[in-house]
């Protein structure tokens, strides 16, 4: 193969690449061998770097010269439309090389965050099985997720009227975080299952994710069923509640406090939910955290029909601090009247066990 080089730097490169010279000893190329299709690449190269569309036009004689004129306007002209498109072209397939690029990039860091998400979810997973296998294997071990001690204290009166946890139901009404504050949390690892009334969507989601065995419905209780309530979200656990004088209490009493969101949330009745979940058999234990609300919410209860064996009932109002020497009494003279004996008080919820079920009033 015959190849005219039309500069001496090409010439050298094709020395070296063919292994004819002394600059480079020809072992460092395999062994003299030659790759053809390097050679015919860069001969191709060689070939096409000029570029000769460029057209001589004859302009002899005086036709000549208006042929000669009438060519050059046309090849003005041509360059005059065409110039323009390869322009536009140019900048497009420059744009469009840098958003591939960008895109590429975006994708290839979503990647590593979905692996890194994927790994933190596995983690979390393995430190679940492992705090529920603790619960199961581990001998004198009473890890509490309450804010003062409820589910252990619970967790006390079923082990002495010999119930078992795992066979046990609640629910729990304004359930707030999966775990954190919860009264429900440590009897869902050991097996107890239930029913979840959170009116804060993204609690909501919380719950969803964190106690995929539970049932959760986002609404929010009240008197009637099915209306649109505007619910207040603040940005203290387990404050946010559909009665705005009761936020505004709570902003009086911690300036801290504040409204992040109002939204609409469909309300249901505390029947409508344990006649659609519960039929038949009432839940071991109930739970009810619902701002303001707590004495509606036992006066709407109907407990001939419905008697969950433990209530755990917040007893105090907002207080930015201890509260001592308050309960609502009323709470209490309702529970008494119901046959509901107050079991504990820790300070912010009563535990009441009815009396009915077993001998629980000694």
């Amino acid at each position: 193969m015959s190849i005219e080089y039309d500069s001496i730097e090409t010439e050298i490169i094709m020395q070296k690449l063919s292994g004819i010279t002394d600059i480079l000893p020809a072992a460092d190329f395999s062994g003299n061998n030659i790759n053809i299709k390097m050679l015919d690449s860069l001969d191709k190269m060689n070939r096409t770097s000029a570029n000769h569309s460029y057209r001589p036009i004859p302009s002899e004689g005086f036709r000549g010269k208006i042929v000669c004129a009438f060519k050059r306007l046309i090849r003005r002209l041509t360059f005059w439309f065409v110039e323009p498109c390869m322009i536009q072209q140019s900048d497009y397939n420059n744009a469009n090389n840098v958003f591939s690029a960008e895109v590429n990039s975006e994708i290839n860091t979503l990647r590593s965050r979905l692996e890194k998400l994927n790994s933190l979810e596995k983690q979390v997973s393995e430190m679940k099985s492992q705090l529920s296998a603790m619960y199961n294997t581990a001998s004198g071990v009473n890890i509490s997720f309450s804010q003062s001690g409820e589910d252990s204290i619970i967790k006390y009166i079923l082990d002495t009227l010999g119930k078992k946890i795992k066979d046990c139901t609640y629910l729990d009404l304004g359930a707030n975080h999966a775990a954190h504050l919860s009264n429900t949390y440590s009897f869902y690892l050991q097996g107890a299952r239930g029913i979840l009334l959170e009116a804060n969507p993204e609690l909501a989601r919380e719950l969803v994710e964190q106690r995929p065995e539970d049932v959760v419905i986002n609404k929010c209780l009240a008197e009637k069923s099915g209306e649109k309530l505007d619910f207040y979200i603040m940005n203290g656990d387990g404050l946010s509640t559909t009665d705005y004088q009761s936020t505004q209490n709570f902003i009086k009493e911690n300036p801290c406090l504040e409204i992040t969101k109002t939204i609409s949330v469909d309300s249901v009745t505390i029947n409508e939910i344990i006649n659609g979940h519960f039929p038949e058999k009432t839940p071991d234990i109930m739970n009810i955290d619902i701002e303001g609300m707590e004495l509606a919410i036992l006066k709407m209860t109907d407990f001939e029909k419905f008697r969950p064996l433990i209530i755990i009932c917040e007893m105090i109002e907002y207080k930015n601090g201890l509260t001592v020497g308050q309960k609502n009494q009323e709470i209490t003279d309702l529970m008494h009247t119901n046959d509901y004996e107050e079991f504990a008080f820790t300070g912010i919820n009563s535990i009441f066990i009815d009396k009915r079920q077993g001998d629980t009033a000694k």
